[in-house]
């Protein structure tokens, strides 16, 4: 029996309408009517909820449906934004072990690192799907995002400044 045949059995066991246990769960009737009819798959924690609310075991839950269990197991895979953090702090790791046994300076290679880090950030800003990317964020993302790139920012502006006032003294003299 699918998920969704075992969802409105008990849902109908306890007498309770879709509105009634969406709210339960807090999400949508049309989230549990979906469910239902098999036009949609909860994600894990939703199962978990699920279990929870009627006192049954995983197993029992899933182990027939074997259309849930492939996008359970789709769904547990690492995300991008995971993959991007932890193999850029191993490559930075193994990066500065490297240096540091072939006894190259750090302002050696951060010449070395300026067009690849300017290479790397073309070619993400180019690769985003902007539309997604921009309904994901919210107050919070915005604040940090403001807070991260002003730092950035600052130093760069001040070396602009300086170079822009350095160019300056030098041509009048």
């Amino acid at each position: 029996m699918s998920l969704g045949q075992q969802l409105k059995q008990h849902r109908l066991a306890r007498h309770l309408s879709q509105t009634q246990l969406a709210a339960e769960l807090h999400l949508s009737r049309q989230s549990i009517s979906k469910w239902e009819n098999g036009t949609a798959l909860p994600s894990f924690a939703n199962v978990v909820a699920i279990s929870d609310l009627f006192g049954l075991t995983l197993d029992e839950l899933i182990k027939e449906d074997h259309t849930l269990m492939a996008h359970l197991e789709k769904s547990s895979t690492i995300t991008p934004v995971t993959k991007i953090l932890f193999a850029s702090i191993s490559i930075g790791i193994i990066g500065l072990i490297s240096l540091g046994q072939a006894h190259i300076s750090m302002t050696t290679a951060e010449n070395w690192l300026i067009p690849i880090t300017l290479i790397g950030l073309i070619g993400l800003i180019c690769s985003i799907n902007w539309h997604t990317f921009n309904q994901a964020l919210n107050k919070w993302a915005i604040t940090w995002g403001i807070i991260w790139l002003s730092a950035l920012a600052i130093p760069a502006i001040y070396d602009v400044i300086q170079g822009f006032q350095a160019g300056l003294t030098s041509y009048n003299h």
